[in-house]
């Protein structure tokens, strides 16, 4: 059995042996919370899991699959199984609640639109109580939470298998915080066999 089976996802830095202890690999299914992940140290992981592209400066595992021997059609099949919350949402400002979320899902399954209003609603409505308002909102009209959840809506909506959170709960008051902590396991009960890392920002203590 290969060594990569059974990971989710694994990142380990070659280029500079004193960075080898800096590395990820996390198993298949469930949450995971990765805790004080440096700016530097994120940038370089979410580049190199959303481009999925061979690196000379590490070692990238994505749903099993060592990047390095994939082909190209192989690497855009994967690319559609992973999907990634930005910690603002992610949201297009031109575009409203509805028009962001439905958006991806326009692209690349066309055929599942029609459908997908009514579902659409029935996430926001798990997290937030005028999902109506929310599908309304241009970006800059709604509250921080109300960008997350739309941009987590979209995600889900996408059903991908590795599911990679930013700052959850970063800039969100007790209440609100509470709310997005419930975002993974509404993922996982859809989708019972992915995969949902939440990478946490090291703390600001600069006040």
């Amino acid at each position: 059995m290969s060594a990569s089976a059974g990971v989710a996802l694994g990142y380990e830095p070659l280029a500079d042996e004193k960075r080898r202890e800096v590395r990820l690999w996390i198993p298949a299914g469930g949450r995971h919370v990765v805790p004080a992940v440096s700016a530097a140290f994120k940038s370089a992981l979410l580049s190199a899991v959303l481009e999925l592209k061979p690196r000379h400066d590490a070692r990238v595992v994505v749903l099993g699959s060592e990047i390095d021997a994939l082909g190209p059609n192989e690497r855009a099949a994967l690319r559609a199984q992973v999907a990634f919350l930005p910690s603002n949402g992610g949201l297009i400002s031109h575009l409203n609640g509805w028009e962001n979320i439905a958006l991806p899902v326009g692209y690349h399954a066309p055929q599942r639109v029609r459908g997908l209003a009514p579902e659409a609603t029935a996430m926001l409505q798990q997290f937030c109580a005028d999902a109506h308002s929310v599908l309304a909102k241009l970006p800059e009209e709604m509250t921080l939470y109300e960008r997350k959840l739309a941009g987590y809506v979209r995600m889900r909506l996408g059903r991908p298998q590795l599911a990679l959170a930013e700052d959850l709960g970063g800039g969100l008051g007790g209440g609100e915080r509470r709310q997005a902590e419930g975002f993974a396991a509404a993922y996982l009960a859809d989708n019972p066999g992915g995969t949902f890392v939440q990478l946490e920002d090291v703390p600001d203590e600069s006040g």
